[in-house]
């Protein structure tokens, strides 16, 4: 038994298991041609879940300050420091979001 790297998270695995146990890429009976569409659809699902996270954290943004501005309510009170609150992670989230999408496009084989 010897030791590979997943083409995928490029971990090391067993030459022996069919699939990668940290990233679940499939690697029996798989031609090379077949692992890189393997690898593509992979790297597609992670940019899909980052996005939809990314536009979840711009709504709920949206919404708190669509909050602030329509009820404007006064600075001092709770439901403005919860909406204060709720832009800036939601803020953060996005930005932390996008930086990672920026690093998934950047590994490329």
């Amino acid at each position: 038994m010897a030791l590979i790297e997943c083409p995928s998270c490029t971990k090391r695995i067993s030459d022996k298991s069919t699939s990668c146990p940290f990233c679940d890429f499939k690697l029996a009976g798989l031609s090379p041609q077949d692992q890189d569409r393997e690898w593509q659809r992979i790297q597609q699902e992670k940019k899909d879940k980052l996005l939809s996270q990314s536009m979840l954290a711009l709504i709920i943004a949206i919404g708190a300050f669509a909050y602030m501005y329509l009820a404007q309510p006064y600075p001092e009170s709770w439901q403005a420091q919860v909406a204060y609150g709720l832009i800036i992670v939601s803020v953060i989230w996005f930005v932390a979001n996008r930086i990672r999408l920026l690093f998934i496009k950047k590994k490329r084989r």
